[in-house]
């Protein structure tokens, strides 16, 4: 996921309840317990824990997050992290080590499977999915 500079950084000893808001990129190193809204990208650190839901254009997790996940373009979970939430996104990618517990939705990019197109192996193909 290409790097952002972080509009928001919420720092590994600060902890937040309620909504956290911003048009630009959020870092999270500590503790939310509430939603987390970004027009742009969420990085949910090592450290972070954030329970409650998360949306944003990207997001890429390596701490803990218990809630959902709703990504515009694509949701990236890194090898340390651990996610209990459905996840909604274009394109997801899992790291090995990763652990994900809940339901994953990938939409079909604009343009690629219209409604009423049939839902065939070929048409699956070109939806991005990576899993290493």
């Amino acid at each position: 996921m290409p790097a952002e500079q972080a509009d928001t950084i919420i720092g590994a000893n600060v902890e937040i309840k309620g909504s956290l808001h911003n048009r630009g990129p959020i870092h999270v190193h500590g503790k939310v317990v509430g939603d987390v809204v970004s027009d742009s990208l969420v990085v949910v650190g090592e450290t972070a824990v954030i329970n409650g839901p998360i949306t944003a254009r990207q997001v890429d997790v390596s701490g803990q997050v218990h809630g959902s996940i709703t990504a515009e373009e694509q949701i990236e979970l890194q090898p340390k992290s651990l996610v209990k939430g459905d996840l909604n996104t274009n394109r997801l990618s899992i790291k090995p080590g990763a652990v994900f517990v809940g339901k994953s939705q990938m939409n079909a990019p604009t343009g690629d499977i219209e409604d009423g197109e049939e839902d065939t192996a070929a048409n699956k193909k070109r939806l991005r999915m990576e899993v290493e």
